[in-house]
């Protein structure tokens, strides 16, 4: 009887060994990307971002705006060249949750708009949109960061050159 224990013991180790990563979903049936985002300024000094989503777009519970300004330093003071760097990473300092309207297009994608009114102004920003899944367990999907210039003639302000390839980022979040 003990060598029966030890032999169940034994082989329930060995089967937790292995992979140990977060279970990914895959029914890509349920997810949406991103074809085609644009931003422009408005007179007011807001960003207003147009995004148009395809796959099942359904799923889309909300879409978050994320910012970072560039040409001005975290302080508000000085040049802020430590923004302008074009091999860094996109840090978002600020974002915006949206629960949009959803405009559905007879080809089955979905046109979202939205407005975000900076708390810091800048002469351009980085930005992005970010799509939420209905279901939690599903990544965002993540649109290219881009640059919107809004004051190109701002004093000490340099565009910073584009990076050669567009930044991958991945987010889960799991509630």
């Amino acid at each position: 009887m003990a060598a029966v224990v030890t032999l169940c013991a034994v082989l329930a180790l060995g089967a937790a060994c292995g992979k140990k990563i977060m279970p990914q979903p895959q029914d890509n049936r349920e997810l949406f990307n991103w074809r085609g985002v644009t931003a422009m300024a408005t007179a007011n000094g807001c960003i207003a971002a147009r995004g148009e989503a395809q796959g099942n777009v359904d799923n889309l519970a909300s879409v978050i705006l994320e910012i970072q300004p560039l040409g001005v330093s975290t302080d508000g003071l000085g040049d802020g060249s430590a923004d302008n760097c074009a091999g860094c990473p996109f840090r978002a300092t600020s974002r915006q949750e949206f629960w949009p309207e959803k405009q559905i297009t007879p080809q089955g994608t979905a046109i979202v708009e939205v407005t975000m009114c900076p708390d810091r102004k800048a002469p351009a920003y980085r930005w992005r949109l970010v799509g939420v899944n209905v279901l939690t367990r599903f990544a965002h999907a993540l649109g290219k960061v881009q640059t919107l210039v809004v004051d190109p003639d701002a004093p000490g302000f340099e565009l910073p050159a584009e990076d050669t390839q567009p930044q991958q980022q991945t987010e889960i979040v799991i509630p």
